[in-house]
C-alpha cells in the first residue's frame, strides 16, 4: 500500500508499534491525568480507541500495573528505575516488536490515526520523525526507530534526560504545521490533559472532534467506545423505573442505547430445564444461544468484571451506554434520589454530574432534575456527549 493510500485509509494496519507514555506523576493534575473522565470514557480510553485498529502491537509503558490492566493491553515497566519522558521514550522503542515505535503521551486524546499514519510513512531513513505545532517539538507524539536506542541509552546513563539533546544527535525528520493540517487539526491534535482546566476545555471539543470523524467515516472504527452514564442511588430509589422512560427517549430520538446493570447478590438469566440451563449445571464455561432475531451468552468469571471491561463488549453501533448502578466506577454519574427513601445523596456532589430528585435542593452546585423531566436529562445527555439526534426534537417527556 502507498503512504498515500495508508493515511487515507488510517484503519489498516501498519507495521509499526504503537506504545502510550503512562508514566507521568501528574503532578499538575493532582491524580492519575491518564484515568480522568472525558467525554465519557478515561482520556488513555481516548488514546488506545484512536490508535488500536493501527497495529497488532499496542502497549502501555507504565509502573502501576494495576491501574491500566482494565484496558487490556501488554503493561511493560520502564527500563530505568526513575521517572523521566527520556527514559519513557526510551523504554517503548526497547519493548517494541516492530522496527519503528509510535510513542504518545497517555494524555493526548485527539491523537488522530493519519497523522500517526503520515509520521510513520516519513520514517523510512530517519531515526525519528517529530512533528512541530505552534508550541515547538512534539517529541511524546513521536516515530521512533530501534536506531535511536544506543544514543538515548548512553545520554541516559550519563545523566543527561533531556530530549532535545539526544534529537541533535540523531537523524530527524522534523513535520511542519502545514504537512500536518494536510491530514488533521493542529489546533486539537497536541492538546494534552495535564490540568483540571485542560479536562474542562476539553470537554467542550469532544462533540467537535466526534463530527469531524464522523465526516470522514472513521467514528465507528476509531471512537469505537460509546460514552457511558451511570445512574446510582440508594436502594429502591427508583433507578429501574426511571432508565426505562429514559431509554425510551433515547430511542425515541432515534438514538441507540445499550443498558447494563449491577446486582451485587448474583443473577440467573435462564429457566431451570432449558437446554442451555442444563449445560450450564454440567459445568460449561459458557453458553451462548442465538436465533435470527437474538443472541444471549452466559459466561462463569472468576472475578467480577469492571465497567470498562463490560463496556468494551457493547457493540460499536450504540451511542450511548446507560448503566444501572456501578456506584464506585470512574465514570460519570447522575444519581436519582426520592424524599421518602431519603434526604442525602448515596455520593458526593463532586462525584456526580447532576441529581434526579422530587427536591429542588437535592444538590447546590449541580443541576437537579425533576422525577418527571426524562425529557430534560436526556436533552442533557445528548448535549454532553454531543450526540447526534437523527428523530425529531421532543419538548415534552413521558
Amino acid at each position: 500500500m502507498s503512504e498515500t493510500n495508508k493515511i487515507n485509509n488510517p484503519a489498516e494496519r501498519q507495521d509499526f508499534s504503537v506504545a502510550i507514555l503512562a508514566g507521568g506523576e501528574s503532578s499538575r493534575m493532582g491524580r492519575n491525568k491518564a484515568l480522568e473522565i472525558l467525554g465519557g470514557k478515561p482520556v488513555i480510553a481516548h488514546v488506545i480507541d484512536s490508535l488500536r485498529p493501527l497495529t497488532n502491537d499496542m502497549f502501555i509503558v507504565a509502573e502501576d500495573v494495576a491501574a491500566y490492566e482494565a484496558f487490556g493491553l501488554p503493561i511493560c515497566a520502564d527500563h530505568y528505575d526513575f521517572r523521566a519522558s527520556l527514559v519513557g521514550i526510551y523504554s517503548a522503542i526497547a519493548s517494541s516488536r516492530e522496527e519503528q515505535c509510535l510513542v504518545v503521551a497517555c494524555d493526548m486524546p485527539f491523537v488522530e490515526p493519519a497523522l500517526a499514519c503520515l509520521l510513520a510513512g516519513l520514517s523510512e531513513g530517519y531515526d525519528a520523525v517529530v512533528p512541530v505545532s505552534r508550541r515547538g517539538w512534539e517529541p511524546l507524539l513521536a516515530v521512533y526507530s530501534k536506531s535511536c536506542l544506543k544514543a538515548m541509552r548512553e545520554q541516559i546513563e550519563k545523566g543527561d534526560l533531556a530530549i532535545q539533546h539526544v534529537l541533535d544527535d540523531l537523524k530527524v525528520r522534523y513535520v511542519e504545521i502545514a504537512e500536518i493540517a494536510a491530514c488533521c487539526d493542529p489546533a486539537l491534535v497536541f492538546i494534552n490533559i495535564n490540568n483540571i482546566v485542560a479536562l474542562e476545555k476539553a470537554n467542550l471539543l469532544v462533540p467537535r472532534v466526534r463530527k469531524f470523524r464522523r465526516q470522514i467515516g472513521l467514528a465507528p472504527k476509531i471512537d469505537s467506545s460509546p460514552p457511558m452514564v451511570c445512574l446510582v442511588g440508594k436502594k429502591n430509589s427508583g433507578k429501574t423505573t426511571f432508565l426505562e422512560k429514559l431509554v425510551r427517549e433515547l430511542i425515541s430520538r432515534e438514538l441507540n442505547a445499550a443498558y447494563i446493570k449491577h446486582d451485587v447478590h448474583g443473577f440467573e438469566m435462564d429457566r431451570e430445564g432449558t437446554d442451555t440451563w442444563r449445560l450450564t449445571q454440567a459445568g460449561a464455561h459458557s453458553v451462548t444461544i442465538s436465533s435470527p432475531f437474538a443472541m444471549a451468552s452466559l459466561e462463569r468469571v472468576g472475578k467480577e468484571k469492571n465497567l470498562d471491561e463490560l463496556a468494551r463488549r457493547v457493540d460499536g453501533a450504540v451511542d450511548i451506554i446507560v448503566v444501572e448502578g456501578f456506584k464506585c466506577a470512574g465514570a460519570d454519574k447522575l444519581e436519582i434520589s426520592r424524599s421518602e427513601r431519603s434526604d442525602s445523596l448515596a455520593c458526593s456532589e463532586d462525584e456526580l454530574l447532576g441529581v434526579i430528585s422530587d427536591r429542588e435542593d437535592a444538590a447546590s452546585g449541580l443541576p437537579v432534575f425533576a422525577l418527571d423531566d426524562i425529557s430534560g436529562v436526556a436533552d442533557f445527555i445528548v448535549d454532553k456527549y454531543g450526540l447526534e439526534v437523527r428523530g425529531k426534537d421532543r419538548e415534552v417527556g413521558l
